[in-house]
């Protein structure tokens, strides 16, 4: 049986009767036995870090979603060609984390950002194929371009990466 972390099966152990438990202290090292230590604390980080995600994500959903309306002047109206692609990315960065606030095991966070990032990606594709801006600049369009592309390019290398961790998970012990 796979055990997962420390605290099942310390919590395990708890509910086996007291012949087991003795049996189990001699095969198992003393640091084994303990409760692990601080893990509220981490618990509570990483659960207000997943909230923060959520309202951040939509807040930026809220935003993009009225950017055309409020009539930003380097927007042209192809804009709303591309608002269904940034709202699956955002829509699926909200949901993914709203799950890690239940569950967030590496393997499956990485499962799960390996949608997140592709969603990404696909937004970032679509913005660049259709290029809703409008700049009175050269050097804007090429900036603009230049970093689309970048982006893509940071989005693909962590859809592979995410797979890559998917299924080899990477473990340091010290």
């Amino acid at each position: 049986m796979f055990w997962g972390t420390g605290e099942a099966l310390f919590k395990y152990i708890c509910e086996l009767n007291s012949e087991v438990k003795d049996f189990l202290r001699l095969k198992l090292k003393e640091d084994c036995m303990e409760e692990p230590k601080n893990i509220m604390p981490e618990h509570r980080r990483k659960i207000s870090e997943y909230v923060g995600a959520i309202i951040a994500n939509g807040f930026i959903l809220f935003v993009l979603n009225n950017l055309y309306n409020w009539r930003v002047p380097f927007l042209t109206e192809s804009y709303q060609k591309c608002i269904w692609a940034i709202d699956v990315s955002l829509g699926a960065m909200i949901i993914v984390n709203f799950v890690f606030i239940f569950f967030d095991r590496d393997r499956f966070k990485h499962l799960l950002q390996i949608f997140t990032s592709a969603a990404s990606f696909l937004a970032l594709y679509i913005i660049k194929g259709i290029f809703p801006f409008v700049f009175n600049e050269p050097a804007w369009f090429i900036a603009v371009k230049v970093l689309l592309i970048v982006s893509m390019v940071a989005t693909g290398a962590s859809v592979l990466y995410n797979i890559i961790r998917t299924i080899i998970p990477y473990r340091l012990k010290s």
